[in-house]
């Protein structure tokens, strides 16, 4: 799904609840690994703020379907998993980077803590079609142009080129967004695939990362360096947003906010 019809099927699930409510709804949309955590968040804020009707999550938009959305009026507030580029910057932004969540490797499947980075590459190309009890590995790819598919090539040496045999394998699971990513991932038996800790926690996921080369991806590890893969996340609103989308803003910066990410798997700045 491209960007373009996102945006056109965003507004047209806002029209109903926009016609529908007398007060204000903030309208938040963008990568999908961010969407659990910023529900959590909204409902925070919704619980302090009643002259606030909602706090609406669009399905996901992607990073740069996010900021496209927040240029035309469709979102209050966008959320991007990374920085962004210097076409997507407005002199009317304002953006915030709010915490960083462990990106790797995880499974559904049970008794499984950690691989080394050879057998993952070979789990891509096929060389080993099988978890160690005999189980077969069913690998959830991104696809080739999707960021996650870059930053898995980054983990370690070999993955990178593992990926490139793996998308040119026949029959291939390839998830377009990061929730397509966790559903696939808990629906195949012995999965393998790749999301974050926030998107795991937030949503509930049946899921858990596993460590890569012994590495655990936790926020933890994080701070002290042992590990290195993460998401960084922003949220970008407008100079001149709306005093509840300001007010949602203040409180992502707080103490009660700050609770939730951290219990939702991010690491925060002081």
């Amino acid at each position: 799904m491209n960007s373009a019809f996102r945006i056109v099927l965003a507004l047209l699930l806002l029209i109903g609840p926009a016609v529908a409510r007398a007060g204000e709804t903030i309208r938040i949309g963008g990568t999908g690994s961010a969407l659990g955590t910023m529900k959590l968040l909204g409902e925070a804020f919704a619980r302090q703020h009643p002259e606030v009707d909602a706090v609406t999550i669009l399905p996901s938009l992607g990073s740069p379907g996010g900021i496209k959305a927040l240029d035309a009026g469709v979102v209050d507030v966008a959320v991007a998993s990374r920085p962004l580029r210097d076409k997507e910057r407005r002199p009317y932004q304002q953006v915030y980077e709010y915490g960083r969540s462990p990106f790797g490797l995880v499974t559904n499947k049970a008794g499984v803590d950690g691989l080394t980075a050879r057998q993952v590459a070979d789990m891509l190309t096929g060389r080993m079609a099988q978890w160690p009890d005999g189980d077969v590995v069913r690998i959830v790819l991104r696809p080739e142009t999707d960021g996650d598919n870059r930053y898995f090539g980054e983990m370690a040496p070999g993955i990178a080129e593992a990926l490139e045999v793996a998308h040119r394998r026949p029959g291939m699971i390839v998830a377009a967004t990061d929730q397509d990513a966790a559903d696939e991932a808990e629906r195949q038996p012995g999965s393998l695939a790749t999301n974050t800790v926030a998107l795991l926690r937030a949503e509930g996921r049946n899921l858990h990362m596993i460590a890569l080369d012994g590495a655990q991806p936790t926020p933890q590890a994080l701070a002290d360096g042992s590990y290195r893969f993460y998401k960084p996340y922003f949220m970008v609103f407008r100079n001149d947003a709306s005093p509840a989308v300001a007010a949602f803003a203040e409180f992502v910066r707080g103490s009660e906010a700050r609770t939730i990410l951290e219990a939702s798997g991010h690491l925060v700045a002081d």
